[in-house]
């Protein structure tokens, strides 16, 4: 990518909120120009996937990030919530046994998930269908000789079994059936909802935990950046009282890829992390605060700098 030399501004997940996504640009210096966002430097941006769900205004974010990337002001991969979409309105069988038609079930859970992007995007709609066929366009991931970006997590074994069926890192509708049936994953399904979802793992009985939304829990996200976060509690992600987890080593009980220190940097989103953002080693950084929107400019350094790593000012609630 020749846009290197100007620079690449790293944004994490938007979902489906436009004033986020657009104070974020300005405050990174783009300008809205002719109905697409440039940057007067030349420099580009890099989106981490998940632009839907959540948010009011899907059709909006998704219409900003499609100009930027035709006019050549943006790179963009996929986020497991647009592989929840494209799952959520194929035609297919769902590994839930709903016998519902579609390759992702639409119970209550998911459907209150996916409601506003539907209410934009409705089941069979020739507009929903455009943009579908555009999530299909976004890779999963994107290894850059200097940077490398991912939605969830970064493990070359899984990026290799994923190149190896598609060398370009994009999904094919022929691949949609065999990610709907992840309690029977082949090791390209694996790969593909490793990348976009992060490695989990059930913790060892009896132990459980309360998520932040009071459900209970027996299988953690886990901390694959660091390699010194080798045990439950300290490896463990998004759970709001670790000290429920047991103090033992992961490696006990599955075995993890963490991202080592001679790996050039990488750039993911996905964990709604709380507090504000941090560097937690110089070459990973998870940029998706879910209460403060930050970005990263990178401008080919191979230590990433805490002086980079960006918070976008936000106006107070309330």
């Amino acid at each position: 990518m020749s846009a290197h030399a100007h620079g690449i501004d790293v944004i994490p997940d938007i979902h489906a909120d436009i004033d986020r996504l657009t104070r974020t640009l300005a405050y990174l210096g783009y300008q809205e120009k002719e109905q697409a966002w440039t940057h007067p430097e030349g420099r580009i941006a890099a989106f981490l996937g998940d632009f839907i769900d959540m948010g009011t205004q899907n059709a909006a974010v998704i219409s900003l990030v499609r100009a930027m990337q035709q006019r050549g002001n943006a790179v963009a991969i996929m986020g497991n919530h647009e592989l929840n979409a494209l799952l959520y309105h194929e035609p297919g069988a769902n590994s839930d046994g709903t016998n519902d038609g579609y390759m992702r079930a639409h119970n209550d859970k998911n459907t209150l998930q996916h409601q506003t992007f539907l209410e934009e995007f409705p089941l069979g709609h020739p507009r929903t269908r455009d943009v579908l066929d555009w999530f299909l366009t976004l890779p999963v991931f994107l290894d850059f000789p200097g940077l490398r970006l991912i939605h969830a997590c970064w493990d070359s074994m899984h990026t290799e079994t994923i190149r190896e069926r598609n060398p370009d890192g994009r999904l094919r509708r022929s691949d949609l059936r065999e990610l709907a049936f992840e309690d029977q994953a082949t090791p390209f399904a694996k790969a593909v909802l490793t990348v976009l979802k992060g490695p989990e793992a059930e913790l060892p009985s009896p132990y459980s935990f309360f998520d932040t939304k009071g459900h209970r829990r027996s299988a953690v996200r886990l901390n694959w950046w660091q390699p010194s976060a080798g045990t439950w509690r300290a490896a463990a992600l998004s759970v709001p009282s670790p000290s429920d987890l047991p103090d033992t080593p992961v490696t006990d009980v599955m075995k993890i890829n963490f991202y080592e220190a001679d790996q050039k940097p990488v750039f993911f989103g996905h964990y709604k992390r709380l507090g504000q953002p941090v560097l937690d080693t110089s070459n990973a950084l998870c940029l998706d605060y879910q209460h403060q929107p930050s970005a990263y400019r990178w401008d080919g350094e191979t230590e990433l700098s805490g002086e980079r790593l960006i918070s976008i000012p936000m106006p107070r609630s309330g």
